[in-house]
C-alpha cells in the first residue's frame, strides 16, 4: 500500500542527490581554493617578509566565516524569515555603497573596499545576492497575480499611453510594476561610479534573466540583450581604460608590453601547463611574471600547475554546479524559492566560466572572481552564502511541498476537498 507521503519521501530522496552533488561540487571548489591561494601567493609572501602561510590563513578565516553562516545561521533564520528581511538587506547593502564612495580605500584606481574595523570589505559582492533576493521576492508576487511578464512594452505603453483609458498602462502603475528591478539598478548605478563595470553588470544582469525565466516573450528577450550590448559598448567607449582592455582582447599580443600584459601572461601560463601541468606548486608564472595571479588571474596560475586536464576539469565543475542547480529549482515547485535558486546558481556558475573565458582571453579583463578559487574575503564569504541560500531554499520548498500533500491526503481520508 503505497501513501502519497511515501511517494513524496521518493521524490526528495531523487531530487536531494542533485543538492547533494552542488554540495560536494562546493567542498572540491573550496578544497582546489586552498591549494591555489597557498601556491599562488607563498612566493610573494617571502618577498614581503611575511609568513608563506599568510594569505591561506587569512582566507580559511573567512572560509570559516562564510561556513557558519551558510550552514549555521542561514538554517536557523529560515527561509522566510530570509525572505521578510529582504529589505534590511537593502538598506544595509545601499549604505554600505554609499559609504564605499565616501571613505571607501582605493586600490589600482578603483575605490571598492571599506574597512570595517581590521576587515576589509566589498558591498558590491554583497549587492550580487541581495539583488537576486529581492528580484525574486517581487517578482514571484507579479507570478501570483498573474501580471504580464514585459519590460519594453511596458515601458512603452507607460510613457506613450498607447493604450488611453486602461489604469495598468498609466505612468504611476508603470513604475510600480518595474518594483523588482529597481534595487538591482540602483546598486548597480552605485557600483558603476566606483568604478566596477563588470560587477555593475552582474548585479543587473541575473535578476533580468530571472524574468527571462518567468516568461519574458522572445522578442523582448532579443531586444533587452541587444541594448545591453549596444549600452556596454558605450560604457566601455567612453572610458579610455575600459577601451584599453576591449582592444587588448581583440589583439593581446600587439599590446603584450602594456594593456594586453595581463592577458598575455594568463594565456603563457595556461599555455606552458601542457596536458598535465607542471606540478602542485610548481608554476613559474607567480615568480613576478603575472599581476592579480592570486586574485582574478587565480585560473591561470591553476592551468599552468595543473594542465589542460585540470584546468578543463575545473570548467566542467561550475558547469555541473549550473546543471545540478537547474535540476533543483526545476524540481522546486514554489515561485520564490526556484528564482531565488536559478538566480543564485546563475550567479556563481556564470561568474566561473567568465573569469575562465577572461583568462583565455574571450572577455575583457574585469574585476570578476573566480568563486571559490581566487582569494578575496567578502567574494568568498558571499558565494558560501548563496550555496547556503539554494541549499535553504531547496529544503523549504521540498518541506512545504511535503506539507501540502500531507494535507491533501488527510483532506481525502475525511471526505473533503483539499484547496
Amino acid at each position: 500500500m503505497s501513501f502519497s507521503g511515501d511517494t513524496s519521501d521518493r521524490r526528495f530522496n531523487d531530487t536531494s542527490k542533485a543538492l547533494t552533488i552542488l554540495l560536494v561540487i562546493t567542498g572540491l571548489f573550496l578544497f582546489i581554493g586552498c591549494v591555489n591561494v597557498y601556491s599562488s601567493t607563498f612566493y610573494m609572501n617571502l618577498q614581503n617578509g611575511t609568513g608563506v602561510y599568510s594569505h591561506l590563513f587569512k582566507h580559511l578565516i573567512y572560509l570559516c566565516l562564510g561556513l557558519f553562516i551558510a550552514m549555521g545561521l542561514i538554517p536557523a533564520l529560515g527561509n522566510a524569515k530570509i525572505r521578510q528581511m529582504n529589505k534590511g538587506f537593502v538598506i544595509i547593502t545601499v549604505l554600505l555603497l554609499i559609504a564605499v564612495l565616501v571613505v571607501g580605500r582605493t586600490v589600482n584606481g578603483a575605490t571598492r573596499w571599506i574597512m570595517v574595523g581590521p576587515i576589509s570589505l566589498q558591498p558590491s559582492e554583497i549587492a550580487k545576492v541581495v539583488g537576486i533576493i529581492w528580484t525574486a521576492s517581487y517578482l514571484t508576487k507579479k507570478m501570483k497575480t498573474h501580471q504580464e511578464i514585459t519590460i519594453l512594452k511596458k515601458i512603452w505603453y507607460g510613457l506613450f499611453h498607447r493604450k488611453s483609458g486602461r489604469n495598468e498602462d498609466t505612468i504611476d502603475s508603470t513604475i510600480h510594476y518595474f518594483t523588482p528591478l529597481y534595487i538591482p539598478f540602483l546598486m548597480a548605478i552605485l557600483v558603476l561610479k566606483e568604478p566596477d563595470m563588470g560587477t555593475a553588470g552582474m548585479i543587473l544582469c541575473f535578476p533580468l534573466m530571472l524574468y527571462f525565466i518567468a516568461g519574458l516573450p522572445y522578442k523582448e528577450v532579443g531586444a533587452i540583450s541587444i541594448i545591453a550590448f549596444i549600452s556596454a559598448g558605450i560604457l566601455a567607449y567612453i572610458e579610455p581604460y575600459r577601451w584599453d582592455r576591449v582592444k587588448a582582447v581583440i589583439d593581446p599580443f600587439s599590446y603584450e608590453s602594456g594593456l594586453g600584459y595581463q592577458t598575455v601572461q594568463g594565456l603563457i601560463a595556461i599555455g606552458s601547463g601542457g596536458l598535465f601541468g607542471q606540478g602542485a606548486g610548481e608554476g613559474v608564472s607567480k615568480f613576478s611574471y603575472l599581476p592579480e595571479q592570486y586574485t582574478d588571474f587565480a585560473y591561470a596560475i591553476f592551468g599552468q600547475e595543473w594542465g589542460f586536464v585540470g584546468a578543463f576539469s575545473l570548467l566542467f565543475l561550475y558547469i555541473l554546479f549550473m546543471i545540478c542547480g537547474f535540476i533543483l529549482a526545476g524540481q522546486t515547485k514554489y515561485t520564490y524559492e526556484s528564482f531565488l535558486i536559478y538566480g543564485l546558481t546563475m550567479l556563481i556558475s556564470a561568474q566561473g566560466i567568465i573569469n575562465i573565458a577572461m583568462i583565455l582571453g574571450c572577455f575583457p579583463v574585469t574585476g570578476i572572481p573566480l568563486p571559490f578559487i581566487s582569494y578575496g574575503g567578502t567574494s568568498l564569504v558571499i558565494n558560501l552564502v548563496a550555496v547556503g541560500l539554494i541549499r535553504e531554499a531547496f529544503i523549504a520548498g521540498q518541506k512545504k511541498r511535503d506539507q501540502e500533500e500531507r494535507k491533501k491526503h488527510i483532506a481525502a481520508m475525511e471526505g473533503h476537498p483539499f484547496r
